[in-house]
């Protein structure tokens, strides 16, 4: 599900001016001269066939080399807690990216470079390890697929070391917001809000690839959402350090949020209610999807293995997308289920 946190992720690392600024600062100096930054695009929108999730926790930006036609792929996840199956998870979708844009391209084979921005902690383990005594997990670690990644651990560093590196200030503002703002009391909140007070000046002049009051509005709904500051104690706050009048800054999604409230109608229970509808008929739509790709299996090779209409009943939509693709050029059973 959707978190606040990765709401005010994807909505500022979004744009490409954003990633490149990040991407740029995170990537040792002998990586990022090889790179054609005025390349780096949206990848859905540059790698023939590439059908990415839909998953606005994860980003994917693609650029070409210098004096090159071949693709480097950033793959952008984000994390706002520990979490054991990191490593299978970049590892798993980057393997799918580079071999989805080989065959759907006429450039080379795709390079692929795992960036993760977290908050809240890393999990330095893998979960393959945590079940298994040190020596035999040792022993089994050389023979494991493995993937580098460049982490941005926010908890690693201070606030002032982060207010010192060299990003646009949406950013800076952005990754205070995620690391040092929750579970703090609203006073600590507020002394906080004024530390940050040049940061928010620089916003509201320059918020990079979005509109000043876009940025504002996204950074001053996180606060609202994610702490115990109300609408008003954040306008409050921002308005002491900027220029522009608070109506000139309110959006118009802001006014029905507003205008909802006032009426009584709680916006939480609002959305509640229809992302339960809106799972409801996803969730129809892939068990009908399900029950027909194992009637197709059925005709087409006859009774089914039960671990294999197993498999069937517990694949997602994007794994059955590619099943149902395949049942029509394949010889058995095992070449609809095989690995890309």
């Amino acid at each position: 599900m959707q978190t606040p946190h990765d709401t005010l992720f994807w909505s500022v690392l979004r744009h490409p001016a954003h990633a490149l600024a990040w991407v740029r600062s995170m990537l040792p100096k002998h990586i990022v001269r090889h790179i054609d930054w005025t390349t780096l695009a949206p990848a859905n929108g540059r790698v023939a066939g590439l059908r990415l999730r839909n998953h606005q926790a994860d980003l994917v930006f693609c650029a070409t080399l210098l004096g090159s036609a071949h693709v480097v792929l950033f793959v952008i996840e984000h994390k706002s807690s520990p979490d054991g199956g990191l490593h299978w998870q970049v590892l798993r979708y980057s393997v799918h990216l580079a071999h989805r844009s080989t065959r759907h391209g006429d450039m080379g084979p795709a390079l692929v470079v795992p960036l993760v921005l977290a908050h809240g902690g890393m999990d330095g383990s893998q979960a393959w390890r945590r079940d298994l005594a040190p020596e035999v997990a040792a022993d089994f670690a050389p023979l494991q697929p493995h993937i580098g990644m460049v982490v941005d651990d926010l908890a690693a560093g201070s606030e002032s070391e982060l207010l010192e590196r060299p990003l646009p200030p949406i950013l800076i503002l952005t990754f205070l917001f995620l690391q040092h703002t929750r579970g703090r009391p609203v006073a600590e909140l507020l002394t906080c809000l004024d530390r940050w007070g040049d940061v928010l000046r620089a916003v509201e002049q320059d918020a990079g690839a979005m509109a000043p009051h876009e940025a504002l509005d996204e950074l001053g709904w996180y606060l609202v959402d994610t702490t115990d500051l109300t609408e008003t104690e954040v306008r409050m706050a921002f308005d002491k350090h900027l220029q522009q009048p608070e109506q000139t800054r309110m959006t118009t999604g802001q006014r029905i949020r507003l205008e909802s409230r006032r009426l009584g109608r709680e916006e939480g229970k609002l959305e509640g209610k229809l992302e339960g509808k809106l799972e409801g008929k996803l969730e129809g739509l892939t068990e009908a999807r399900q029950q027909t790709l194992l009637r197709q299996l059925q005709r087409r090779f006859g009774a089914l293995p039960p671990d294999a209409a197993a498999r069937v009943l517990a694949a997602g939509p994007a794994d059955l997308d590619r099943w149902l693709d395949r049942i029509l050029e394949a010889t058995t059973v095992d070449d609809v289920f095989a690995i890309d």
